[in-house]
């Protein structure tokens, strides 16, 4: 039976009920320990101050296959200094009601600190009183409720700032921008009033910003966008209450600019505000919407799954929820699969490093299947095999142990430890580890791109052990290379196979090429044409990475018959002991140099911009510097 996805409005609802997990419809092994595992970001050791943003869709932060749809509160970041961080802790069609009664509020009642702020801008679903689970009037409960969010800032020794709410895109017939939110905005400066409580009047000052620009000049900053004009939109989309990017800046512009003259916070907190940004590439999309909790299911001796392929069938197909898949310290030898139809898995490795959790199997090219169809075949040896989108992993290793010393009569060896197809996978602080073909980085088809950003992370390998038609970032990363004992060829990084038609394949930048090999014998790469593909034309590029000396002076060579100069073969601002700028060392041209950056790799057509994770532009509670 196909499981039925709860709305928003029933979620909030049975929230109201007391009957949240029913509404999330969690059921199967592990689903009671689901919600207990997930813990609210903490503030502890802290080293900046931070900003919590709490309100409805108008403000919260929105996930990656809903850009450019976005709230004022996720574009807050970029009008920051260093002072201080933003958290937004927004949820979507909640009101001051059903905010509170979810728990949320005593979530960041617990994250709260001396020295916070907690920025409170409800109202466009307090009006809709009809709806029991989050109507509220605006005179008696929405005052009663907006108070239980200022007692809790200063109960906490922060500061409490009530927003009223921002206006929608409305004008009338002689193009006049109209009121639209009754009474509510007056209740909440009444309130402010009467408290002593800092006030954004953000309803005036959005009206004001929406009469300058006009009923046309503001669908540049609603949610408007043509058929076609961005990937989540392929229909097209019209909405008058909601922000794109530019608008969501736009209104980040009006709050800060509040802030900063009422001297609410102190000065120098926003040091952008009048400056000119580009809020498309500078607004951070995460993976799903951060107010959202995560399935957790728990793998590990005493666990619900003792296996992570067991978690990994207990986990829906199409979810839209992510499912962390948390693994114990414990080597684990078993084949992992994650299909097409079962995106947003994250494993997660529980140890002090990556590696304490070991995924790992020793199946090779030429190992014969059990049912005796035949070999496995090069992708069939995977360890692990990842086809699901928006896959992450960090803190654990993904290996093939296969014995080629003691298979020798083995014609196939090559033995896979990591095969992804799904696009936008994310890998931070894990380990690949075998011989030949260690990593494979593909997609579902030839011609179709699949993303990958790995880093921080180590990958080990001798021949061809990093491979496939993917395009893959590798950002800080250590590449080892095995010594084969040979003083004269010790093998081969990568084997790229890209489609001529896409402009990206793999990016090594920051990294560290090291190994134990003699000096010069191993080539950062060589063209593989799959099945002789004349169009699978390989693109590499090493830029800003230390190259040790066993990196071959011609470091680029041929492949099966196919010339390594008719690749897409360059180097860019190396340095080490392994790097030299030589006729048989094609350098990027620095005028090209823009066109090959991390970002511009991973962008694609939809904008993925997993990078900018952890940076102040991330209002999710995981920027490092002041999230624990």
């Amino acid at each position: 039976m196909r499981r039925l996805k709860p709305s928003r409005r029933s979620i909030l609802a049975a929230v109201a009920a007391g009957a949240a997990s029913a509404a999330a419809g969690l059921s199967g092994p592990g689903a009671a320990r689901s919600q207990a595992a997930v813990r609210p970001v903490t503030a502890q050791n802290r080293t900046h101050p931070v900003i919590f943003v709490v309100g409805d869709s108008t403000s919260s932060a929105y996930q990656q296959s809903e850009r450019p749809r976005a709230g004022w509160g996720q574009a807050l970041p970029l009008l920051l200094g260093p002072q201080a961080e933003v958290v937004d802790y927004a949820w979507s069609g909640a009101s001051s009601k059903s905010f509170a009664d979810a728990g949320l509020l005593d979530e960041v009642a617990a994250m709260l600190q001396p020295g916070d702020y907690l920025l409170i801008s409800f109202g466009h679903n307090d009006e809709k009183v009809q709806d029991p689970a989050r109507g509220t009037d605006p005179q008696t409960t929405f005052k009663e409720y907006l108070q239980k969010y200022i007692d809790s800032a200063v109960g906490r020794g922060a500061t409490a700032v009530l927003v009223t709410p921002v206006e929608r895109r409305r004008f009338n017939a002689l193009g006049v921008a109209q009121d639209s939110h009754g009474a509510y905005p007056q209740a909440v400066r009444e309130l402010a009033a009467a408290t002593g409580t800092p006030l954004v009047d953000l309803t005036a000052s959005s009206k004001g910003l929406w009469q300058k620009l006009g009923a046309e000049g503001t669908k540049t900053h609603f949610l408007y966008a043509a058929p076609g004009q961005y990937p989540q939109y392929p229909e097209g989309v019209e909405d008058n209450t909601h922000f794109q990017a530019e608008g969501a800046l736009a209104v980040a512009r009006l709050v800060a600019s509040e802030l900063q003259a009422q001297q609410a916070v102190p000065p120098g907190y926003f040091q952008h505000v009048d400056a000119p940004l580009d809020a498309l590439a500078g607004i951070f999309w995460p993976s799903e919407r951060p107010i959202e909790k995560p399935v957790v299911l728990e793998v590990g001796a005493g666990s619900a799954f003792r296996t992570v392929q067991a978690a990994v069938d207990a986990v829906p197909a199409g979810s839209i929820r992510r499912t962390q898949i948390r693994i114990a310290p414990g080597t684990y030898r078993e084949l992992i699969r994650v299909p097409a139809n079962k995106p947003r898995i994250s494993f997660i490795g529980l140890g002090e490093k990556a590696d304490d959790v070991v995924l790992v199997y020793n199946n090779a090219s030429g190992t014969p299947k059990p049912d005796g169809t035949g070999p496995y075949g090069t992708g069939g040896s995977a360890s692990v095999r990842i086809d699901g989108p928006d896959f992450t992993a960090a803190n654990l290793t993904f290996s093939n142990d296969f014995d080629e010393a003691a298979n020798q009569e083995m014609k196939n060896r090559q033995a896979v430890a990591l095969f992804l197809t799904g696009d936008r996978a994310v890998l931070r602080n894990v380990r690949c580890l075998g011989n030949q073909d260690t990593l494979l980085v593909d997609s579902p088809s030839r011609g179709v791109q699949s993303r990958f950003f790995f880093t921080g992370c180590y990958v080990e390998g001798d021949v061809d052990f990093i491979f496939g038609r993917g395009t893959a970032v590798f950002a800080g990363c250590e590449i080892r290379s095995l010594d084969r004992g040979s003083g004269s060829n010790n093998g081969y990084v990568s084997a790229g196979s890209l489609n001529i038609q896409i402009k990206h394949g793999y990016l090594f930048a920051g990294c560290r090429f090291v190994s134990d090999a003699a000096a010069g014998t191993v080539h950062l790469g060589r063209p593989w044409h799959p099945s002789g593909d004349v169009d699978a034309i390989a693109q590499v590029l090493v830029r800003d990475s230390w190259l040790g000396a066993h990196i071959s002076s011609a470091p680029w060579t041929d492949m099966s018959g196919f010339s390594w100069q008719e690749a897409r073969f360059h180097e860019f601002n190396n340095n080490g002991p392994g790097s030299q700028v030589t006729p048989t060392r094609p350098q990027l041209d620095p005028g090209l140099a823009g066109e090959y950056t991390v970002d511009a790799y991973l962008r694609g057509a939809d904008g993925w911009a997993p990078q900018l994770a952890g940076t102040r532009a991330d209002t999710t509670g995981a920027a490092s510097g002041s999230r624990a």
